[in-house]
């Protein structure tokens, strides 16, 4: 009984119907170990055989969903997830050779489904591993957000599942995390006091990275094996990923709810598009046509001189 209460709490505190965006956000089974590329491996994959309630755990490496509430209309529910299985992803690490380039690749995606998210938020959050942030808006604001929510769906952003680089308002697909926060930015909230609480940096080494011409120097399985080496020093070749982690997020929440009132903010000028739809949906259909495949060291060092390209706006 008590899980139901604080369930019902989260779904709704006060000022429920007042026009608001909820973030909904898990953390790992078991923290993600981020003081090596092998740890971090092998954290990962120990995290796939979790359980909750005897079901598979659904996000075995932290996520965030999102819920936008508008006046009395129905809550819309997304959060960004890859249609790939697990089998494929070992199909890549085993024979394709990817390693962590699996962080930068694109994937097909699709968003989890209202039932999807609410069937699993219950336990999550009587189990302890969810938490909610929510931002009260204006009617303004939340409109806003309903139009990006539209946008993203017509101009095909949903159909792509990101890399760690890749930025939605740009174009290049999201993954949960960027996805999630996107709605922030696209209200000018995302501060670099939250960037800093929300985001982790990583210095990786190119040889760490299969590419098409060469595969990565420690393989998946050599990971698994117990290979490994440090990140990269800022004397070597690497590449640097800045990206928002929901483990983060997730202990800055601090507790199972936190608010932020953000109805006096100024309001947005920004278009929500930087380019013209044209332009927009042509970069967003390159990233999906360019989805699921090995990328060149030139696009994984974002040097390559191509006018469309990862990364890049395509006219």
């Amino acid at each position: 009984m008590q899980g139901l209460l604080i369930f019902l709490l989260l779904l709704f505190p006060p000022q429920s119907f007042a026009d608001h965006l909820d973030l909904l956000i898990y953390r790992a089974p078991e923290p993600l170990n981020w003081q090596s590329p092998g740890r971090l491996v092998r954290s990962m994959t120990r995290n796939l055989n979790a359980k909750v309630d005897g079901k598979d755990y659904p996000h075995p490496i932290s996520h965030v969903n999102i819920r936008l509430q508008c006046g009395r209309e129905r809550p819309v529910y997304r959060g960004m997830t890859s249609i790939k299985s697990n089998g494929a992803y070992l199909w890549d690490f085993l024979v394709k050779g990817v390693s962590l380039d699996t962080m930068l690749i694109n994937q097909t995606g699709r968003s989890y489904s209202e039932q999807e998210i609410l069937s699993w938020l219950k336990p999550l959050i009587e189990k302890g591993y969810a938490r909610q942030f929510r931002l009260i808006l204006t009617s303004d604001q939340c409109a806003r957000l309903r139009r990006y929510v539209d946008l993203y769906h017509t101009t095909g952003l949903i159909n792509i599942y990101g890399g760690l680089r890749s930025d939605p308002l740009l174009g290049q697909g999201a993954g949960c995390s960027a996805f999630a926060v996107s709605f922030l930015r696209i209200l000018g909230l995302d501060s670099e006091n939250l960037r800093k609480a929300w985001q982790r940096k990583l210095r990786i080494p190119l040889e760490l990275l299969s590419v098409k011409q060469e595969r990565a120097r420690i393989s998946f399985l050599g990971y698994l094996r117990g290979q490994d080496r440090p990140w990269a020093s800022t004397h070597e070749e690497h590449i640097v990923l800045n990206f928002w982690d929901p483990e983060k997020m997730f202990h800055w929440v601090g507790g199972p709810y936190r608010e932020w009132d953000v109805r006096g903010h100024p309001d947005a000028a920004k278009p929500i598009l930087p380019w013209s739809r044209e332009v927009f949906k042509n970069t967003v259909q390159y990233h999906f046509d360019n989805r699921r495949r090995l990328l060149t060291k030139e696009e994984v060092q974002n040097t390559s001189s191509k006018t469309c390209r990862n990364f890049q706006k395509c006219p």
